[in-house]
């Protein structure tokens, strides 16, 4: 028994000079890595431009069997000390669709606008006072010393941080519990002292770091891969491509443009359902977010366009209903498989609905993941280009958009419905760069020599007018 009882004490003593060991390790290195990043820590304002490619969603891609990557280009500036910022960014997303947003936040207000004006025209659109906290958190990952700091600045190291050195691949590893809903996971290099990698292991993201040189007068990471939720591959592939530490963000940032509107709040908008021809109704409301067309036949109702979540297509079928209590909804029309087109499908085919869209269409549906448990349900009636169904002739055609994608055309009425080939603000401001198959649209509409009196966009603008669509045609491509 005196000797179990002199081993026992042996182990308790042992670990206790092992945790000591590595908690005293611990403190060391957090002391070592603090001196190397002292010549950052005070840096409080910064320009930070950087760009990087993103992975598209297969459902927001040409094909979704060969998913692209989008390019970005981004200009961001920072206050942490009066919580202010300032971000300019620009996507190109495939087939010349050419984003150019601003977002800032000054002492009083947070709001987005668009310099292009193809989604948004001269209005800015408020947000949360709280997005400088998401911003600024988004944007502090991007640089290494800006990384480190909620590592370098935890008080309570013997009970937060656990360290591990693994001398065969030379490197430190430090996993920081700040909160018990979050652990975040450290890796540097010993010699060089260089941070490798983080795993924020809550929110499932992994950021390497690599291709460290200087940048006026900063020794920091020009390379950083970024994985998101599980990906193999890059989730984003960004390169550093200045940084500066700045005095102030100028005034005029923190502005709106001379022009510029806000816009009035879209939350909980209220759907009308009213004609705009004979047995032809749109589903809209007063900001015109989303756009749905229905046509009467008999006791029949076929809806164009398809709401991007379930929710919102309850919301329309509950409006149509209440305006027909009468009819049945038997189809909708489908223009092409992107995610926020064909995700609230669904709800129609427990209506019983019949799915209208081409060949390529319903082979993306049949394969989108969200269906997988519920596809058997699905009936489809596959367009081909010209055909004509109750009065509406459907184009199909090839698109730098999507593979496949087509629009209606009712010929009695003069009236387009289309997702996605022409896309005007609300205000009808014309953009300054159009996409190169908005203007492929309109010279296939010409060619058909169709008499359009009015295109209704199912994005942001029911009631596009020949006069918007010829201004639109004289503006720049990509």
């Amino acid at each position: 028994m005196r000797v179990y009882f002199k081993a026992l004490l042996l182990v308790v003593a042992l670990s206790c000079f092992t945790f000591s060991t590595y908690a005293n390790e611990a403190k060391s290195f957090i002391s070592l890595i603090k001196t190397h990043y002292q010549s950052t820590s005070s840096i409080e304002t910064f320009s930070l431009t950087h760009s990087y490619l993103g992975r598209s969603d297969p459902y927001q891609s040409w094909d979704f069997q060969a998913p692209t990557r989008y390019k970005a280009f981004k200009i961001t500036e920072i206050d942490t000390k009066k919580q202010h910022y300032y971000q300019n960014v620009v996507h190109n997303f495939t087939g010349g669709q050419y984003f150019d947003e601003v977002h800032f936040q000054n002492d009083e207000e947070s709001l987005r606008y668009e310099r292009n004006g193809i989604s948004l025209g001269k209005s800015a659109i408020e947000q949360s006072v709280n997005s400088f906290i998401r911003y600024k958190n988004l944007t502090l990952m991007n640089l290494d010393f800006m990384a480190v700091r909620p590592l370098i600045n935890e008080v309570n190291t013997d009970e937060k941080i656990a360290y591990h050195q693994d001398d065969k691949a030379n490197t430190v590893t430090l996993i920081h519990r700040p909160s018990e809903k979050s652990t975040m996971e450290y890796v540097f290099n010993i010699e060089p002292l260089r941070l490798v990698s983080i795993t924020n292991k809550s929110r499932k993201r992994i950021y390497l770091y690599d291709d460290y040189r200087y940048n006026n007068g900063f020794y920091f990471a020009h390379s950083l891969i970024k994985k998101y939720n599980g990906d193999v591959n890059p989730s984003f592939i960004t390169r550093i491509e200045k940084f500066e530490e700045i005095d102030q963000i100028d005034t005029e940032k923190l502005m709106l443009p001379a022009g510029y509107f806000k816009a009035a709040s879209s939350k909980k908008l209220d759907l009308t359902v009213k004609a705009i021809a004979n047995d032809l109704y749109l589903v809209t409301d007063d900001l015109a977010t989303r756009n749905t067309l229905l046509k009467i036949n008999n006791n029949d109702i076929t809806v164009f366009g398809v709401s991007r979540n379930t929710k919102s297509s309850k919301h329309v079928i509950d409006a149509i209903k209440q305006r027909f209590p009468a009819k049945n909804i038997t189809a909708v029309y489908v223009t092409h498989p992107y995610s926020d087109h064909i995700s609230g499908l669904l709800p129609y085919v427990e209506q019983g609905a019949v799915i209208y869209a081409d060949a390529y269409t319903v082979n993306a549906i049949k394969a989108f993941p969200r269906f997988s448990k519920v596809i058997k349900k699905f009936n489809f009636k596959t367009l081909s280009n010209e055909q004509v169904i109750d009065g509406v002739r459907f184009y199909v055609l090839e698109n730098t958009r999507s593979k496949r994608q087509s629009f209606a055309f009712f010929e009695q009425d003069g009236i387009i419905f289309q997702t996605d080939f022409l896309e005007v603000a609300f205000d009808n401001t014309i953009a300054k760069i159009l996409p190169s198959y908005s203007k492929r649209f309109i010279e296939f509409v010409r060619s058909e020599q169709l008499k359009v009196n009015r295109i209704v966009g199912f994005h942001r603008n029911n009631n596009i007018l020949p006069e918007v669509v010829n201004q639109s045609y004289q503006a720049n491509t990509m």
